[in-house]
């Protein structure tokens, strides 16, 4: 594979959702001080802060990194560039509508979702078109083609429930709201994860790479799953839920088993920021699906927030954290850097990315993360409130790193 850089866009292009994403992430690891070890995983404020936090960090992380990724994956030129000057900005307008409906009055729900909406398709229709002209079609492809598909059963079936609430549809929404969910976090965010993963993983940590054939096993398995989640409500019955659930844990078994493979081919292992977030991010993954599977015997609410809570922020934090730590230092130093070697000094590449703010970052958000972790399984006020303040001052410094990469050259 042709790893080459040029196909990405302009570093000033998507510094934006670099820096957003980074306050969304602060802002989210604040407002859990809101919330309590209690709290149930369906109250409003729960669900505003799920949105905020997938929204306004995940979604727009995810939005920069296969702007960047997506197209030197599969060796082409994004279809038409120039959308990403303004999707961040609908993104951030429809968010701030839907925390409006949620805190406020449940009416703005509609109007917020509905310019989510609007943004996703954009971004979903440009990059399928930009898939269309890849050089290589593979499963990995197929994977990143397929996760957009789901991306809009999961955004139209909330915008779904947004009109129940507002009393313009009739249906059952605690259907809807399986759909929705798994949409989102199983067919959009997991599966996009394994399939870049597969990519990333022996890129930033030396290993090999398993072959298109062997992740085709976790990519099928997991498609099927979503699939068949999303045909469950016009069935009404239990039972192709419970099907989905099998072939999700399926693929993500199959998954381990890969990820395993890749993990003992490494000769060197290299422990930097990098490495040991990936390290405290697929702990964190295997936690919470051994918590899942536990929650389908006993049914227990706290079982079922803390392996939400391990997947959202133990998971996908540290692993979307882990990877801006490569992706947005390389970055900068190509597009403004490269161009003056030979000719003039340039910085190291490492020298981009405070290593002390970086490594504390870790340790603050690890600490946190096990604290708060803590708190939810005792419903331990304290022990919660003391976890969350540490995910604050890692996110603190995550967004301090992050502004540091991006104005390096400003501040020289």
């Amino acid at each position: 594979m042709n790893v080459s850089p040029s196909f990405s866009p302009p570093i000033k292009l998507m510094q934006p959702y670099f820096l957003v994403a980074s306050f969304f992430y602060a802002c989210s690891m604040f407002t859990l001080y809101f919330l309590e070890p209690s709290t149930d995983i369906l109250d409003l404020k729960t669900v505003a802060w799920s949105h905020l936090y997938m929204l306004g960090f995940v979604m727009l992380s995810i939005f920069s990194a296969m702007a960047q990724l997506g197209p030197i994956v599969v060796e082409t030129n994004h279809h038409n560039i120039k959308i990403f000057k303004y999707l961040w900005l609908t993104l951030v307008f429809g968010l701030v509508w839907m925390l409006v409906g949620f805190y406020i009055s449940i009416k703005f729900l509609l109007f917020g979702g509905s310019v989510i909406l609007v943004t996703m398709l954009i971004y979903a229709l440009e990059f399928l078109l930009t898939l269309k002209t890849a050089r290589r079609k593979t499963a990995i492809t197929n994977a990143m083609k397929m996760s957009n598909f789901f991306l809009m059963v999961g955004i139209i079936s909330g915008l779904s429930m947004a009109l129940s609430f507002n009393g313009f549809l009739d249906i059952d929404i605690t259907n809807i709201i399986k759909v929705h969910t798994f949409g989102l976090l199983v067919g959009f965010v997991i599966l996009l994860i394994m399939g870049i993963s597969i990519v990333l993983i022996p890129m930033f940590g030396l290993a090999k790479r398993i072959s298109d054939n062997e992740f085709l096993k976790s990519f099928i398995t997991i498609t099927l799953a979503v699939v068949v989640m999303s045909l469950s409500p016009f069935f009404m019955t239990k039972t192709l839920e419970q099907i989905s659930y099998f072939f999700t844990v399926l693929a993500i078994v199959l998954y381990f088993f890969q990820l395993y493979k890749m993990a003992k081919s490494r000769k060197k292992v290299v422990y930097d920021i990098w490495t040991n977030s990936i390290y405290v991010a697929f702990l964190s993954f295997f936690i919470s699906f051994t918590l899942f599977l536990l929650y389908m015997y006993n049914q227990n609410e706290i079982v079922l927030k803390l392996a939400s809570f391990l997947l959202l922020v133990g998971f996908f934090g540290f692993v979307i954290i882990a990877n801006l730590y490569k992706i947005i230092p390389f970055l900068m130093w190509f597009h403004t850097y490269s161009p003056y070697v030979g000719e003039k000094p340039v910085p190291m590449l490492h020298e981009l990315l405070d290593q002390r703010a970086s490594n504390l970052q870790l340790i603050y958000s690890t600490v946190g993360l096990v604290a708060t972790s803590f708190g939810i399984i005792f419903q331990d006020k304290m022990t919660y409130y003391g976890g969350v303040s540490f995910l604050v001052f890692g996110a603190v410094l995550f967004l301090v790193s992050v502004y540091k990469i991006l104005c390096y050259n400003k501040s020289k």
